[in-house]
């Protein structure tokens, strides 16, 4: 909306190459171009510099994550907000992963910098509230600095037979998830969500020591939270997360760079010994095996390298509509 009262017909809007997929379907919805930035190769983080070089008349916003999904990475929010503010474009925090989880992390004096509100510059954030806040899924929040910006999100409607306007573009909304939210942070409680991410940090720290330790495996990057990003040192890394997949374990794989990752949580305070046992064993059998196929779902990368966008987008929607696919009734 603020695009258009300036007159700009074409917005783009700056992100990194890691940002999460919904912004590209926003984008996909709303008419929006994203120009996407690689991240840095040492932090796997958004780089200033680049975004930077990517601003032109149609700039209209940088989106950032704290952290990202496939690196558990914050990018330097204040830099951020500082660019932006010098060039009058918005800034959003994709917090959605990290919600309460970065905060507590903060106020217990472990992440040192700032991320939300408090930097000058930051226009809006998002936070899902199912992730580390523990709450069933459907009440995730949106929050803009200022009232004019939130009011620029209202589309009512007054030329129908009735007057019809709601708060968000879901239109109806049930309240049953949002007293479960409620009710999930009042149990919690301030003293309640301290103790779990203490001991998440806890989770968080032995992982990086053990995963050091095991050979043809090596961190990406020391994460600032929530996801571990490994990286294979000598061997495919595909070869690991499917040899995991088959034990059970749910990790899962990005692209450039290929990586595996642990979204770690409290469950993993129990399984810890085990997840550590079974993935130093399977690094092993891909050493001593490196001819083994990859399979499950970390062979969707491996085919993906082989494909253009056009067919790999193709073959997506396809699956998709597999999924969705009704059965007919037997006999019918």
């Amino acid at each position: 909306e603020l695009a258009k009262e300036r007159g700009i017909e074409n917005p783009e809007i700056i992100c990194c190459r890691n940002a999460h997929g919904a912004l590209d379907k926003a984008a996909h919805y709303f008419g929006i171009k994203l120009v996407k930035v690689e991240a840095n190769a040492k932090t796997l983080a958004l780089e200033c510099s680049e975004v930077q070089a990517k601003i032109n008349r149609n700039t209209i916003a940088v989106y950032a994550s704290a952290p990202s999904f496939p690196s558990g990475t914050v990018d330097p929010i204040e830099d951020l907000a500082v660019l932006c503010k010098k060039s009058n474009l918005g800034l959003h925090v994709d917090n959605c992963l990290g919600g309460f989880y970065l905060s507590y992390l903060q106020r217990m004096g472990v992440f040192k910098r700032k991320f939300d509100f408090e930097v000058d510059g930051v226009t809006s954030i998002s936070i899902d509230v199912h992730k580390y806040g523990f709450a069933p899924k459907g009440v995730s929040v949106v929050a803009f600095s200022t009232k004019e910006l939130r009011r620029l999100t209202i589309h009512p409607v007054s030329t129908g037979l009735t007057l019809y306007v709601t708060p968000t573009l879901q239109g109806s909304r049930g309240g049953g998830v949002i007293a479960a939210a409620w009710a999930t942070m009042m149990y919690y409680g301030q003293n309640g969500y301290e103790q779990v991410f203490t001991k998440l940090h806890e989770v968080k720290n032995r992982l990086e020591e053990e995963i050091e330790r095991i050979p043809g495996l090596k961190l990406a990057v020391k994460s600032d939270l929530a996801v571990i990003p490994i990286a294979g040192d000598g061997i495919d890394v595909y070869k690991v997360a499917s040899l995991m997949e088959k034990r059970g374990w749910s990790t899962f794989t990005s692209q450039n760079p290929p990586l595996m990752q642990i979204c770690y949580g409290e469950q993993h305070l129990r399984v810890m010994d085990e997840l550590l046992k079974d993935l130093r064993e399977c690094s092993e059998d891909v050493l001593k095996n490196p001819n083994l196929t990859v399979e499950g779902d970390a062979a969707v990368y491996g085919a993906a390298k082989m494909l253009p966008n056009e067919v790999l987008d193709d073959i997506m929607k396809s699956y998709i509509e597999v999924k969705m696919t009704v059965k007919p009734l037997p006999g019918a």
